[in-house]
């Protein structure tokens, strides 16, 4: 009987690891030998993990908000070689902070862990198509249909006035977990000039004008696509992945 590699099932994820497991192998000639493969392109095999060469899998320095897509290899005595199923995992979406998660630090003389924020509570537009994160920009909708709470809706253009950011989802208890479209998602919007900490997607320089990019909820990137400028990046970045303070251009948000 031909070699079989066994199913991958999914354990913990966070924004930057991952850990899975995989059934041991069948038929073929054993022993077995084993080795995690991971892609960021569905139908690839993608590239050895170091290291990972048991049926248990932990995976780090992984790209927040991104989905990767793990296989194992077995190989037997023979040479013989199998692929498992590919399991498809996302690493959790990149999100404001807890101030306390931080140590505070001079900046120019000054701390610069301000969380002076104001914040309002806003359900998510029944209109709103796609779901929203903590640290998305949002804007108050042109005609809110929701009634009594204001109304929200994500801000997708260089156009868009920013009227806050997202700073807890008050329906999860959340600083992180994903939104629910419809009347019953409920968040804290951060109003009137702050600093917090968003993601990078990409190399920023400390100064530079940052954009939020819709295409990463709770990213931020450095002016020059299509986004909402949002204010300007208290650190610098050297790749994505990296968290970084962002001072909100105040006091109304205005766009750039």
């Amino acid at each position: 009987m031909s070699l079989t590699a066994g199913a991958l099932t999914q354990g913990t994820v966070t924004q930057t690891t991952e850990t899975a497991s995989s059934a041991a192998a069948t038929m073929g000639s054993a022993p077995y030998t084993y080795q995690w493969y991971r892609s960021v392109a569905g139908g690839s095999l993608g590239n050895v993990v170091t290291g990972q060469t048991s049926l248990s899998l932990s995976d780090a320095s992984l790209i927040p908000g991104t989905t990767y897509y793990y296989h194992m290899v077995v190989t037997d005595t023979l040479a013989a070689t199998a692929t498992s199923a590919a399991l498809t995992v996302a690493t959790l979406n990149p999100s404001v902070i807890s101030p306390n998660s931080f140590t505070e630090g001079p900046f120019l003389g000054m701390l610069d862990q301000r969380f002076n924020y104001n914040t309002k509570e806003c359900a998510v537009d029944s209109t709103q198509a796609t779901s929203v994160y903590a640290g998305q920009a949002m804007k108050f909708a042109a005609s809110p249909v929701n009634g009594g709470v204001p109304s929200m809706v994500a801000c997708s253009a260089s156009n868009d006035v920013c009227m806050g950011f997202i700073v807890f989802d008050i329906k999860n208890q959340s600083y992180g977990a994903p939104g629910t479209v419809g009347v019953s998602s409920r968040y804290e919007l951060a109003q009137d000039g702050n600093v917090i900490y968003l993601y990078a997607t990409g190399a920023i320089t400390r100064g530079a004008r940052v954009c939020l990019d819709v295409s990463s909820p709770g990213g931020v990137q450095a002016t020059g696509n299509s986004a909402t400028v949002v204010g300007w990046a208290y650190d610098g970045a050297t790749a994505a992945g990296q968290l970084i303070r962002v001072q909100l251009t105040c006091p109304t948000f205005a766009t750039a």
